[in-house]
Order: C-alpha cells, then sequence, then structure tokens
C-alpha cells in the first residue's frame, strides 16, 4: 500500500483539516485557514466541544507470526480483519482471551508494525484517506489510553491533565486557557473532589481504581483527538465505576469522536450501551453491527440467547465452547462484503510560514523545565525513597566511621596501621559507589510504563526527559556524597584536602550510575535490572587492583580495567593521601598500583570520560527503546 496522510507534526487535530484540499493541489485559501485556526483556538478550554467527525475503516488486516523453527508453520495471529469506528459513536471490540482484541487495536493505533517474526498487512483509512499508522501525525490525531494507568504516583488528576496540555497543545496556547481547559476537564469527569489528591500506587494511598482511569482519560482528551482508544479500560473497575466510565466514552462520542475500547466481560448494562460492536475470535471477526442485532445474528445460527441473560456472557460462551472449524460451518465469522471505494492517497499539507507559531510545539526548555517540576514535586510528596536512600546512606557512614575511626591519623609506618588506614579510604569509595549506583540501575525500569506513554503521545522528546533526570540525579548524588563523606572523612581523620576528596567520591559516583542508568535503559523490568547488578559491581572490584595487581592480569582481559572507574578514583584517593607519606608502606601501595603524580590529570580525564561515554550510550539506548515501542 502507500504512504498517506502525512499531515504537519505540529499542529491541533482540530486545526489539520483546516487545510483540506479545494482542488488537486490540495491547496486553500488564506481566509478559510484563518477562519479555522480561530474555531480552534476558541474550543481549546473545551475538551468535549464538538469536532470534525472522522470515519476509521480497516479492512485485509493481517498478523503472522513467522516461526523460529524452520520445521514450525506460520501463525495468523490475525487473519484478514476487517470493520469500522463509526463517528459519534463507541466501538467496542470483545472475544475470549488471546482472540486478538488488543493486537488489533495496537496495529490500529500504531504500535504495532512489522519487525522480527511479526509481519503486519494492513488497509487502513481515515475517512477514506489511506494511513500509515506509524507516522506521527496519524497518532497524534488518536488518543490512546493502555489497560494500566501509567501515572505518576505523586501527581494529581489535575497535575496530571495540566501537565498533558502543557506539553501537547500548540506552543500559543495561554495559561489561562490551560488552566480553563483543565477545569472543564475536570469538571467533566467527575474528578473535582479528587482534583488535588495524589494518583497514588502500591506505597503511596491515592485515588480509586475509577478515578485513575478517568484521569488517565483526561490527559488523552486535552489534545481533541480524532479518535481515542482505550485497551481493556473497565478492568479492575466495579460495576458502576465501568458504568460511569463509559458514559464519558458517550460524551466524547457525542462531541464527534470515534471512541474505540476493547473489553473481555461487559455487564448487560454496559453492553446495552455499545453503539457498535466487533466480536473477535480465534484472530478473525466472528460478528460486527449493533448490539439490537446481536440476538437474532446468533439466534440464526442455531444459539438462542436465553430469556434474563447477559447477551455478552452468552456469546461468549458460544465462542469459547466451540472450535474454529465448527463456528465456521454454523456461519460465523462473515468476509467484509462492504465496497470500499478506492482509497485517496494524500501528501502532507503544508502549513504557511506565518502560522507556523501556531503549530509550534514547546521548547526543549519548557519540556525540561515541566519534567524538573513534576520531579520536585514527586520527591517531596512521596519522601519513602529518598528517606530509605539517605537513611541508608548516614547508617553505613556512621557504622564505617565507628569501626574505622581515627585510622587516618595513625601511624602508617606500622603495617596494620596502614592497611586499616587504607581499607576506610577504600570502604568509603565502595559504599558511594554501591549507594548511588543501584538506584539508578533501577530508576528507567521503574519509569518505562510512564516515559514510553508520554514519549509516544509526544509530551517531549528523549533528550529533554534524559537531560531533566540527569540533573536532578546529580543533584541528589551530590547531596548523597557530601552527606556520606562528612561523616566518614573526618571521623576518620583523613589527611587529604576533604573538598578533593569530595570531588574524586562525587565522580565514581556520577560514573558508576552512568553505567547504571546505561544497564537499566537495556531492561523492561526492575526485577530484569536487578540481575545486572553484578555486572555493574563485580568487574569494579576485580580490576580495581586491590585484589589482584593489575600487571598480572591476564593480558588479554587485562584491557577491561579502563573501563571501571574504581580504579581511577582509588589511584587519585590513595596518591592524594598517601602521596606525601615516605614510608615503605605507602610508596609500595603506590608503586603496586602503578600511581604516579604525572598521571593524575590521566585518571580524572578518564573518570569524566567514562561519565559522558556511558551517559551517551544510555541516551542512544533509552531513544531505541523508545522507537521499538511503535
Amino acid at each position: 500500500m502507500t504512504e498517506g496522510l502525512d499531515l504537519e507534526n505540529g499542529g491541533a487535530t482540530t486545526v489539520q483539516h483546516a487545510v483540506e484540499d479545494s482542488g488537486n493541489d490540495g491547496a486553500v485559501s488564506g481566509g478559510k485557514t484563518l477562519d479555522k485556526l480561530e474555531s480552534s483556538l476558541s474550543i481549546r478550554n473545551n475538551p468535549f466541544a464538538d469536532r470534525e467527525s472522522k470515519s476509521l475503516t480497516w479492512t485485509n488486516i493481517n498478523m503472522i507470526l513467522d516461526p523460529s523453527n524452520k520445521n514450525d508453520k506460520q501463525r495468523h495471529l490475525l487473519k484478514d480483519v476487517w470493520g469500522e469506528a463509526p463517528p459519534r459513536k463507541i466501538t467496542a471490540v470483545a472475544g475470549p482471551s488471546g482472540a486478538g482484541k488488543t493486537s488489533l487495536l495496537n496495529i490500529l493505533s500504531g504500535r504495532q508494525s512489522t519487525k522480527g517474526r511479526i509481519t503486519v498487512e494492513y488497509d487502513i483509512r481515515l475517512n477514506n484517506q489511506e494511513v500509515k499508522t506509524t507516522k506521527m501525525a496519524y497518532r497524534k490525531q488518536i488518543a490512546f489510553v493502555a489497560q494500566d494507568d501509567s501515572l505518576p504516583i505523586s501527581a494529581t488528576p489535575r497535575e496530571c491533565i495540566k501537565f498533558s496540555a502543557k506539553l501537547r497543545l500548540p506552543a500559543s496556547t495561554t495559561d489561562s486557557e490551560i488552566d480553563q481547559l483543565t477545569e472543564v476537564m475536570l469538571d467533566e469527569l467527575g474528578l473535582l473532589k479528587c482534583a488535588d489528591t495524589v494518583v497514588g500506587g502500591p506505597l503511596l494511598k491515592g485515588i480509586s481504581g475509577g478515578e485513575r482511569k478517568r484521569t488517565s482519560v483526561g490527559v488523552e482528551l486535552v489534545t481533541h483527538p480524532s479518535c481515542v482508544f482505550l485497551d481493556e479500560p473497565t478492568s479492575g473497575l466495579d460495576s458502576f465505576s465501568a458504568v460511569q466510565l463509559i458514559s464519558v466514552l458517550k460524551k466524547v462520542a457525542e462531541s464527534g469522536a470515534s471512541v474505540l475500547f476493547t473489553i473481555h466481560q461487559p455487564s448487560s448494562e454496559v453492553f446495552e450501551t455499545f453503539d457498535h460492536f466487533i466480536l473477535m475470535n480465534y484472530g478473525k471477526v466472528m460478528y460486527q453491527g449493533s448490539v439490537k442485532n446481536v440476538p437474532e445474528y446468533f439466534a440464526q445460527r442455531g444459539h438462542n440467547v436465553p430469556p434474563n441473560y447477559n447477551p455478552a456472557d452468552f456469546i461468549m460462551n458460544v465462542a469459547q465452547r466451540f472450535p474454529e472449524d465448527e463456528l465456521k460451518q454454523m456461519g460465523y465469522f462473515p468476509a467484509d462484503l462492504r465496497k470500499l471505494p478506492p482509497a485517496i492517497s494524500r501528501k502532507s499539507s503544508v502549513v504557511s510560514d506565518a502560522n507556523a507559531d501556531i503549530f509550534h510545539h514547546v521548547s526543549m526548555l519548557t519540556e525540561m523545565k515541566l519534567l524538573y517540576v513534576r520531579e520536585l514535586k514527586s520527591m517531596v510528596r512521596f519522601t519513602v525513597p529518598l528517606k530509605a536512600r539517605f537513611g541508608f546512606a548516614t547508617f553505613m557512614s556512621l557504622l564505617i566511621g565507628t569501626i574505622f575511626l581515627r585510622v587516618g591519623s595513625t601511624d602508617s609506618s606500622v603495617p596494620k596501621n596502614f592497611q586499616s588506614h587504607f581499607g576506610g579510604v577504600l570502604i568509603i569509595l565502595m559504599t558511594n559507589m554501591f549507594g548511588t549506583a543501584m538506584p539508578s540501575l533501577l530508576s528507567f525500569p521503574l519509569e518505562r510504563p510512564i516515559f514510553l506513554r508520554e514519549y509516544s503521545t509526544g509530551h517531549y522528546n528523549v533528550a529533554s526527559y534524559f537531560f531533566s533526570k540527569l540533573t536532578m540525579e546529580a543533584v541528589t548524588t551530590l547531596a548523597q556524597v557530601f552527606v556520606t563523606t562528612a561523616i566518614t572523612f573526618f571521623m576518620m581523620q583523613l589527611q587529604q584536602l576533604y573538598i578533593r576528596f569530595v570531588a574524586i567520591v562525587f565522580m565514581l559516583a556520577m560514573a558508576s550510575t552512568a553505567l547504571g542508568v546505561m544497564l537499566g535503559c537495556l531492561t523492561e523490568n526492575p526485577g530484569t535490572a536487578i540481575e545486572f547488578l553484578p555486572i555493574l559491581f563485580v568487574p569494579q572490584f576485580l580490576f580495581a587492583g586491590f585484589f589482584i595487581a593489575t600487571d598480572l592480569i591476564p593480558p588479554f582481559i587485562r584491557w577491561a580495567q579502563y573501563l571501571c572507574s574504581m580504579l581511577y578514583s582509588i589511584r587519585l584517593a590513595v596518591f592524594y593521601e598517601f602521596g606525601n607519606c615516605e614510608y615503605q608502606t605507602c610508596q609500595g601501595l603506590l608503586a603496586a598500583n602503578d600511581v604516579k603524580s604525572e598521571d593524575l590529570w590521566w585518571y580524572w580525564l578518564v573518570l569524566v570520560s567514562l561519565f559522558v561515554v556511558f551517559r551517551l550510550a544510555a541516551l542512544i539506548f533509552l531513544r531505541k527503546r523508545a522507537t521499538q515501542f511503535f
């Protein structure tokens, strides 16, 4: 199929259709465009304002899984799927587990495409205009609410909606308009009572499941989308909350949007509210049409819906009771008999330079600022991780300081005194590396669902997220280093300059956290990230030179020492601590670790370089992960 629908990336949904073509070249008069622009600006503060209706239709959707073994056959996860999501109506896609509901929704929303062993074929049209689902212009017209509510646990519904509006609406939208939009959204979604209560999570009490789901819907509605997709929106909700959510979706549809969602087992009350119904089974369309026609359709095939019985439960039982071949013989799995006109293929509409500011996304500086503010609020409201981190660091520092009390002031000519002195310096470096790198390793896997949702919907780019996290992490790490060194350094009575020792520990911590972040960006969940802990720490110890002299390590693997930040931080700390000591114990340590005064600048440079290299690698991996999500 040919590429289609590649609209201007920065345009708001309502404005994008102001540049409809009046002839073959797609041009419009300037006056008509400005009228549309003014109309768009006037509805920014009303998420349920009437919008231009768009019909989403699809046919011949196939999703094929190639076998990992040559002797196996291909599997059709979806086969010749067809359907539509009419405007101003809500369309429900139901079916047993594994029927292909979520796969269909992911393809329609551009979150699943041909990749690896998966081959995706489709013919999808918006107002009969052929679309390429991976294009950002298409995805910007779709609001996607995932099954899991990926919201920051320490943010409030008001802040979630306002954050989304500030980052996704055109830069010309004023703060007053955003505030009005937020208030209207909270009111319409029934969230005013909990507007300033945190979303919450496992360790932080917050709003209810129904309120959380409605907040997720509100976050996506700020852009006045043409289509609203939801994956299992009623999952985990009680019957009242489910009906309440469906009523909100009804109102969204009545404003002109096409609402499409998957649902597993709707109650009879919810089932009756559907305007359009699609039943999936075995990766095919088992039924499609009006809810009112469901009993007749199944009765014609020998399955009468019993009186006083939930039709949704009955048809689901039928779908699961019989194998695919028997259902096909009974007359289910109808073919697509629609006669669709030839699809329209259209290139990007071009917005004039005079109006470019109307469509311009907010700056990277604004993105980072809003991310900073959200992170700071999270630290203030959800203090458990921060208290645990600093509490543990303080406890360990006091314990170490007590055990190594005043070792720095002992006579270093005595071997046991010198060994304790060196051990004290070493343990400070090790505990700071542990205490700062581990939270960084888990940081991205924990926030991955939120990041992917916000990145996929155009909240911000990868660099904004990455550098805002880096800055906050640097501040937190520096504070932690000051706390730990202020306790241990003076309790041990070390001999070097304090502020220089802080710099060494801080650079070690930042280089180690950079490696931790890089490994974290390669993983998808905290459990997997924890498995990387040995890779993060063990090589640092083995190549640091205090267990075995580096010149005794086999040459074929000795090169790995240059990637270990612990090696350089130890050399710096040892030189500044024992460089002026003329005893044989001190000079022997410097010689054994190949520490030379003329190489000090090199040690500093390598620590900085390791930090930069690992951070850039993490940025590349993070961006790759983000794009693979589509």
